[in-house]
Parts: structure tokens; C-alpha cells; sequence
């Protein structure tokens, strides 16, 4: 078991999901590129670190309200005080210069676990498929097939999260895809990409508002508990 601690910050402004790469991209530059957990470059190099993102930007939606959020996550928590020390808090997003007010800030931490029996999940906009995968997927036919894919895919998915956060699993665990919700093409970096929404099951913690799989720190697949 491993106690992880979160940090959600909800900001009392409007955003579209499209422009919430402009929002990451705003924050980025209000915290300065030194603070590399914010953006994800490597200085040194000029690339990319390969590792679980600790800070995640994602849509707040509240009704028909759609707000921009970040989630620190165990250590990344102490990163905040780089944005919240700042004494000027607008930002650009796109063309647009907001001013940030915080609408919702909320401190949890939950014990991460292998349980005996399994908790329900839905994941949205998950972006499960790299290249290689995306053509092995088109060769399936069969519906239990890309079930069987898409599972493995989300266990080695949950697997980066939990090195990400140093959770060492106790014992194998299990996951279930129960529905297929939605198949649908998604616009990431002018580039179209294969997403699924789906409810599943796991005999793991996996917390609210988490990113699984390809730009999970960029508000695709978030991952909410579902009760019953």
C-alpha cells in the first residue's frame, strides 16, 4: 500500500478543450522553463523526458461550465508554490489575456492498493494506440480480440502510473473492459488520433481525475470512479 497525496486546482475561468494546450503552454511560460515538471522538456537535451507526468492540466466541466485545472501529484504538490508565488496571475491563452482566479483548490490522498475485489472506472478520450499499435488494431476483426488488446494496453498504462508515482504492486491484478462507450478521432498537436471512452474494471486505486496513456498529462484519458 502507498499513501499518495493530490492537489486539484480549479481556476474560475472559461476554456474550450481545444485550447487547453495554449492553457498548459500559458502556465508553462508563467512558471518559467526552468521548472521542467510544468512542460515536460528536457533542458539539457532539447527533447522529452519519458517518464509519468506529476502535474496534469486538465477540463474542469461543471454543468455547462468548462474550467481549466491542474493536478499535482505526491511530490509534484510542492512544484504549486512556482505558480502560486507569482504576483502577477494573467495569463495568454491564445489570443485571449485571462486573469487566474481560483474557483476550486482541493487537498486529498488516498491509499494506493491491490484489493481482492475490483473497483469500476471510466476513462475518457483515452488515447491507447502508439503507431505499431494502431496497426496491429487495424488488422483485428474480431471484437474479443480488440477487447484482449485494448486490456493489456491498460494494465501496462496503469503499470507507468503507479512507477510514476513509486507504488511497487504487491500482487497481479486484474483489469475488465465491461462497455466500449465511444470510438472517436481526436485532434492532438494537428494530428488526428484514434481515442476510446470505456468503463472497465480493476482490482486497483486508481484516483479521480488521473491520466492514463498517451498525453495523460494533457487531458486525455481521465479516468473517474464509477459507483455500484
Amino acid at each position: 500500500m502507498k499513501p499518495l497525496r493530490l492537489l486539484s486546482v480549479s481556476f474560475d475561468n472559461q476554456i474550450a478543450p481545444w485550447e487547453l494546450p495554449k492553457f498548459r503552454g500559458a502556465i508553462a511560460g508563467k512558471v518559467g522553463p526552468e521548472h521542467e515538471w510544468f512542460h515536460n522538456h528536457n533542458n539539457e537535451t532539447g527533447g522529452f523526458h519519458q517518464r509519468y507526468p506529476l502535474i496534469q492540466y486538465k477540463i474542469d466541466t461543471r454543468g455547462a461550465e468548462m474550467r481549466p485545472m491542474l493536478l499535482f501529484l505526491d511530490d509534484c504538490i510542492e512544484e504549486a508554490h512556482n505558480l502560486f508565488s507569482q504576483a502577477d496571475w494573467s495569463v495568454r491563452i491564445g489570443a485571449t489575456k485571462q486573469d487566474l482566479r481560483i474557483a476550486r483548490l482541493h487537498v486529498d490522498q488516498i491509499n494506493l492498493n491491490v484489493w481482492d475485489n475490483p473497483l469500476h472506472y471510466r476513462i475518457h478520450k483515452w488515447r491507447a494506440l502508439n503507431s505499431d499499435k494502431f496497426r496491429e488494431w487495424q488488422q483485428l476483426e474480431g471484437l474479443a480480440d480488440k477487447y484482449a488488446l485494448l486490456e493489456s494496453l491498460l494494465s501496462a498504462h496503469i503499470l507507468s502510473f503507479a512507477r510514476g508515482v513509486g507504488w511497487t504492486l504487491e500482487r497481479r491484478f486484474e483489469v475488465k473492459i465491461s462497455k466500449l462507450l465511444k470510438e472517436e478521432w481526436v485532434s492532438f498537436k494537428d494530428i488526428k488520433v484514434l481515442a476510446f471512452t470505456i468503463e472497465f474494471s480493476a482490482n486497483v486505486s486508481l484516483p479521480n481525475y488521473i491520466g492514463l496513456g498517451n498525453g495523460a498529462g494533457e487531458g486525455f484519458g481521465v479516468v473517474r470512479r464509477v459507483r455500484g
